[in-house]
């Protein structure tokens, strides 16, 4: 237990890609590794956003992607080393990252939350400097994993045939399957079957079970285990995130009295957190953390409510200008992390 975690004081808790990094660290393995990988990784992301946000699979985390995508990393013979490899040469920062990790170590316990691979986080914390004890992500794992030659090569049909159907488009008010077009309910039946039927009984269906990503609930259920190590309270976190699956955790730091911000967030992380922010760099994140350290969530509320858009980014509180900071986010999303990245829950 690293000394931070004995200090029973104000928490700073962020997800890593979209705050901390520009990265898509799953999508760029695909593409890396898979054919179309990245037109690959992108109907993975679209089937999640399904299962999680409106069928609500039983079992089912946000962010599951990753347990989808596992199975094919290793059919396209990717393995650990290459994995460690190129995640630790391919870390993109958001401007100001490093020096804002580094001041808010100093000032108060900081966590990092995040769905992204074991190789990933090592990769991020080697160039921040931050410790990787402080870090809960996904375990990454694909050396112990061996497919038959007949089992790698029907997954890589399947990618194929994956690629071929169109990205699902999910309406905005959809609660069920009957609510997508006629050709999107056909492209849910044919994943249905392959990651719930088909694998079943097959190692890819053992590595896909075996893959827990720490999205959705899982951040949350982590986010509370943080909270009781540092002997917190629900009102003492700061919790920062930008997707879908950080909307639990921001619901419950919300519900709790803390502060639960969007950082150039998507519409999921703008519909569950109090606060937004939008910016090309951490600027507006690292103030908010600032006014938290010394003040609590008092103290970010009136340094939300005072705040104007300039050069330091857009902050405010969702409630009170939701229309504006969605826009702001979108725009800065984009910018940031590019118009595919920017796509995906």
């Amino acid at each position: 237990m690293s000394r931070q975690r004995r200090r029973p004081q104000r928490i700073y808790v962020t997800d890593c890609e979209g705050p901390l990094s520009r990265n898509d660290n799953a999508q760029e393995l695909a593409a890396h590794f898979i054919p179309s990988g990245a037109e690959f990784f992108a109907r993975l992301s679209r089937y999640d956003d399904f299962l999680a946000d409106v069928a609500r699979r039983p079992g089912y985390n946000a962010g599951d992607t990753l347990r989808l995508l596992a199975p094919f990393l290793v059919a396209f013979g990717a393995g650990d080393a290459a994995v460690v490899e190129y995640s630790a040469e391919n870390v993109l920062l958001v401007p100001g990252a490093r020096a804002l990790l580094a001041e808010l170590r100093a000032l108060l316990p900081t966590f990092i939350i995040s769905t992204s691979y074991t190789p990933y986080i090592r990769a991020l914390c080697a160039v921040t400097g931050f410790p990787f004890e402080d870090c809960r992500c996904t375990t990454l794992s694909l050396d112990t994993w061996r497919l038959d030659a007949a089992e790698a090569a029907w997954l890589r049909d399947w990618a194929r045939r994956v690629v071929e159907r169109p990205v699902i488009d999910i309406p905005g008010r959809a609660v069920s399957t009957d609510d997508l077009s006629p050709r999107d309910r056909e492209t849910v039946a044919e994943l249905d079957r392959l990651f719930w039927e088909e694998m079943a009984g097959k190692t890819s269906g053992e590595l896909l079970t075996a893959v827990k990503p720490v999205g959705g609930h899982r951040k949350l259920a982590a986010l509370q285990e943080i909270v009781a190590e540092c002997r917190g309270t629900g009102h003492d976190v700061m919790y920062v995130g930008d997707s879908i699956t950080d909307a639990p955790p921001l619901s419950a730091v919300r519900e709790w009295g803390g502060v639960s911000l969007s950082f150039n967030g998507n519409g999921y992380a703008l519909a569950a957190a109090e606060f937004a922010a939008a910016g090309a760099d951490v600027a507006p994140v690292l103030a908010l953390a600032r006014a938290f350290a010394s003040g609590g969530a008092r103290a970010v509320r009136e340094a939300a409510q005072r705040w104007r858009s300039s050069v330091a980014g857009m902050v405010g509180v969702v409630a009170e200008d939701r229309e504006v900071l969605t826009a702001a986010s979108i725009a800065a999303r984009k910018s940031v992390r590019g118009e595919r990245v920017a796509r995906l829950g």
